[in-house]
């Protein structure tokens, strides 16, 4: 019995670590609430050109800083986190990054589950803004789709039943989304918005001059496998790739919630036709 609690005190402690830092240095914290693949490494890789920013993580997801809240049930709101442990192994990132640059004293995170907790983030920590951020449903289908599934293996019916689930998965975390944009008055900007005039992202944060001056919204960025280029619309590209099959089985699911794809500037696509991102 004691070696099998011993073992679940070790466990606890790997999955939720408590790193010591410095209680009387915290940053100010940036979360930004988005669905993955809807180009929120793009946006927080160009807000973090200026001197005053950083990322947690190359990817900007504190999230794979805490075993924990790696797990596989992290989309899910019941899921058990331990807040000591975020904010003692997110603060310690930051403390040791202060250390080789003075200057920082923002901290940029976006790690997409953190929806599922912002309320409990947002108590954790001492200073905190938000940002939402949102991306067309049929082009963050077919990212996901081509990224994290062997399209060529994929029978059509595997293939039609992916994008159903992959269009209910953009509805459900966009609903989410919207009832946080309304209970903490949160600035949207979608990938959209954001493509078209990068520097119009940086009138909606709440940053000391200082900081939002040292941004460059001309920044060439790194994401994914594109190298180095400036902040580009990937939508027409992404969607290109879906046939007049699949936009109808997306359409199928997203037309239950016409209001919903609305509340976010996006409309259905015509059958077999392509819409302008």
């Amino acid at each position: 019995m004691l070696t099998k609690t011993l073992k679940n005190v070790w466990l606890q402690k790997e999955l939720w670590p408590t790193p010591q830092y410095d209680r009387n240095d915290q940053p100010h914290f940036l979360f930004i609430v988005t669905p993955p693949f809807s180009g929120s490494t793009a946006l927080c890789k160009l807000l973090n050109s200026g001197n005053r920013t950083m990322l947690l993580h190359e990817r900007g997801e504190g999230q794979w800083l805490v075993p924990g809240l790696c797990s596989d049930d992290r989309w899910e709101s019941e899921m058990t986190v331990d807040v000591s442990s975020v904010k003692a192994s997110w603060i310690s990132r930051y403390q040791e990054i202060k250390k080789l640059v003075s200057a920082v004293d923002v901290v940029i995170e976006k790690s997409p589950p953190n929806m599922m907790r912002l309320e409990k983030l947002v108590d954790c920590f001492d200073d905190v803004s938000l940002l939402a951020n949102n991306r067309n449903p049929y082009a963050n289908c077919a990212s996901i789709l081509y990224r994290n599934f062997d399209t060529r293996s994929l029978s059509r019916d595997e293939r039609l039943s992916t994008l159903d689930r992959l269009a209910a998965d953009w509805l459900h975390r966009s609903r989410k989304i919207l009832s946080l944009i309304q209970h903490f008055d949160i600035p949207l900007i979608t990938y959209e918005q954001f493509c078209e005039d990068p520097s119009s992202v940086i009138d909606l944060l709440d940053f000391p001059d200082a900081v939002t001056e040292s941004i460059d919204p001309h920044a060439t960025i790194e994401v994914k496998d594109y190298g180095a280029i400036p902040v580009s619309n990937q939508n027409h590209r992404q969607i290109s790739q879906l046939t007049a099959e699949d936009i109808r089985a997306i359409s199928s699911r997203l037309r239950k919630e016409r209001d919903l794809l609305h509340d976010f500037g996006y409309c259905l696509m015509d059958t077999g036709k392509r819409e302008k991102p």
